[in-house]
């Protein structure tokens, strides 16, 4: 469990670089939309939510991969392979956990990115 965790936080450090990296490329338009009348609030709420969308996506295909890896286990002639299975506890939970991660590894690139200053940015246009 703890390398799970370990590999855990590994990815979310990962993710939260390249968060921060696709969040500050934007900042001409995120300049362009708070210029426009955005407010900091809906550039946080519009990142944490493209952050979200980004990781239910991630477990999405991880729980099917996980599925497929079960589903291959468990056609070893092998006295474990009844022990391999998904049940509806560890589904919630890996859906949980999925988007509260993702959640938390977008806030700093979302806080981030709602700081931008749109005179800066329409300037540098």
């Amino acid at each position: 469990m703890w390398l799970a965790l370990g590999f855990l936080g590994v990815c979310l450090v990962n993710t939260v670089g390249l968060l921060l990296a696709k969040f500050l490329r934007r900042s001409g338009e995120i300049g362009v939309r708070r210029a426009l009348g955005a407010s900091r609030g809906q550039i946080f709420l519009q990142c944490l939510v493209e952050a979200g969308a980004v990781g239910a996506a991630g477990g999405v295909l991880g729980i099917g991969l996980a599925l497929l890896g079960l589903y291959a286990v468990r056609q070893q002639p092998v006295d474990y392979a009844n022990l391999a299975h998904l049940d509806g506890s560890m589904l919630l939970l890996a859906i949980g956990l999925t988007l509260c991660a993702s959640l938390a590894a977008g806030f700093l690139p979302a806080w981030r990115a709602m700081q931008v200053t749109p005179a800066i940015q329409l300037k540098s246009q």
